[in-house]
């Protein structure tokens, strides 16, 4: 039986560990990046390095029709309102049964006061909120039952942390829960839906524990010996996502279920 091909556009922060861990288990993996400088490091990792962008994705790009699944793993922030229409012109290369991932956010989500699970009403109010909804459903028309998109909480792992960005700041809404995943579950989750063939869905993934802010971060700060926040605790909108859905239905085990667990 042929080998299957694997894509990761953008391999960054998780784009690239997903990468060598398909790497790892002997498969063939093409991956992506905007830079230059960064073509050698991805080909030492022993990735099919490609330089892709929103000027290019129309040329040099056959390599795409190859895969039989893809990672759409880039954030909006350069491409804004073009981005539903970046998204598609990817997977518009794509041969007709290949298998695709998207990475979006539970930033799309209102801030109900309540738990929120994956039809809870969107809201593009949030930084890049608006641009991730519109290419979900760009996206979702398009490959249909071939698609599943992943809405990830605050991402945390590595040099990744949110306390490190908060040191002495001052922080409002110190009672909201945290809604957080750890880099080790992003990877875990990912590799869970292709190996269970879980398709044409949209799925919440974060810790299913929600300390609040004030416990979480204060804690935070002092293991990893930086300043901690000063929190106000006036009340503030805010939502817990609901991962039940992956956890109960789709039997997802997650190795760090509360961010008081994740390693610092």
């Amino acid at each position: 039986m042929k080998s299957k091909i694997y894509g990761v556009v953008g391999c960054g922060w998780l784009g690239l560990p997903i990468a060598k861990k398909w790497i790892e288990e002997q498969k063939t993996v093409h991956g992506t990046t905007t830079s230059l400088n960064k073509i050698k490091s991805l080909k030492d990792e022993g990735i099919v390095a490609h330089i892709l962008d929103s000027k290019k994705v129309t040329q040099e790009t056959t390599w795409l029709s190859e895969l039989d699944y893809i990672l759409l793993n880039i954030p909006p922030s350069n491409l804004k309102e073009e981005y539903g229409k970046y998204m598609l012109k990817i997977i518009k290369q794509l041969k007709p049964d290949a298998k695709i991932i998207f990475i979006s956010s539970t930033s799309v989500y209102a801030n109900s006061n309540g738990v929120v699970t994956e039809e809870g009403e969107l809201e593009g109010s949030r930084r890049n909120s608006a641009y991730l909804i519109n290419a979900e459903k760009m996206m979702k028309v398009f490959a249909k039952d071939r698609l599943t998109i992943v809405r990830f909480s605050g991402l945390v792992g590595g040099e990744r942390h949110p306390a490190k960005y908060m040191q002495g700041r001052n922080i409002s809404g110190g009672n909201e829960a945290v809604n957080l995943i750890h880099l080790a579950d992003c990877i875990g989750i990912v590799n869970h839906i292709i190996d269970n063939d879980i398709w044409g869905e949209t799925i919440n993934a974060s810790a299913p524990a929600n300390p609040t802010k004030k416990e979480y971060y204060t804690a935070s700060a002092k293991s990893m010996e930086i300043e901690a926040p000063i929190f106000d605790m006036e009340k503030q909108d805010s939502k817990i996502i609901s991962s039940e859905k992956l956890i109960k239905h789709y039997g997802y085990n997650f190795k760090y279920p509360d961010p008081f667990l994740f390693p610092l």
